[in-house]
């Protein structure tokens, strides 16, 4: 199954740095999205290290399932951050979300702890693959009343890389199919932008390029809360 796949980042309005990071790699077919979190810059340590070592790990893994493998190379991002964290009193307690797409032949692997998202457009239609590791989605659920008494929680992360030696990522596959267009996105894109918005603005179509700045730039127009990170991988024949 033959892709193309493009990569925007961008600091928002309202933070000085970018914390943030993204993967293209195209000749191993790897994309992934981090946003760290922690002070001293240390957000964008975390989420440079989770990068780095999942593209390593997939770089020199034996061929085998890439559902493990995928698994595996984030558990040691997981390890990684943890040990810088141990070593550096000023990065104590920094972390990193994370959500990497590797392609399997005519299937794809999803691996993400956090809240950065997975969406696939196919057909017109956008949806999601991938559930926050999130205060208000663990409780809530699909409960509207719930997840509005808990909007004060909105950025309370129950899983991401760096926080416990054991954390784990949540891991799924998918079948390929021609058309399709995957999306990674850090929270800074899908909190401001809501998916309604989302898909209309996917819809408009375009060059991947195109289409990521028109995605950055709504979500700074919306107030560019945080940072802002996109990937789309789309699916040719």
């Amino acid at each position: 199954m033959k892709f193309v796949a493009a990569g925007l980042t961008d600091v928002g309005r309202e933070r000085d740095h970018n914390e943030d990071t993204f993967l293209v790699d195209d000749a191993l077919g790897l994309f992934l999205v981090a946003d760290g979190m922690g002070g001293h810059r240390a957000g964008e340590v975390a989420s440079s290290i989770a990068r780095d070592t999942i593209h390593e790990s997939m770089r020199t893994a034996p061929e085998g399932s890439r559902i493990e493998t995928l698994a595996e190379a984030v558990r040691s991002a997981n390890q990684a951050v943890v040990r810088e964290g141990q070593a550096n009193r000023a990065r104590k307690g920094m972390g990193t979300t994370v959500v990497a797409m590797a392609i399997d032949g005519d299937a794809m692997v999803i691996a993400h702890a956090g809240d950065s998202r997975c969406y696939r457009f196919r057909a017109g239609k956008l949806e999601r693959l991938t559930r926050d590791h999130s205060l208000i989605e663990e409780l809530a659920g699909d409960d509207p009343a719930v997840m509005h008494a808990l909007a004060g929680y909105s950025n309370v992360i129950t899983r991401a890389l760096g926080t416990a030696a054991d954390t784990s990522p949540d891991v799924r596959s998918e079948a390929l199919v021609a058309g399709d267009m995957y999306i990674l996105c850090s929270d800074g894109l899908c909190g401001p932008v809501d998916d309604v918005a989302f898909e209309q603005l996917i819809a408009q179509g375009g060059a991947l390029a195109e289409i990521c700045t028109r995605l950055v730039l709504e979500a700074n127009e919306r107030g560019g809360p945080d940072n802002i990170t996109v990937v789309l991988v789309s699916i040719e024949a």
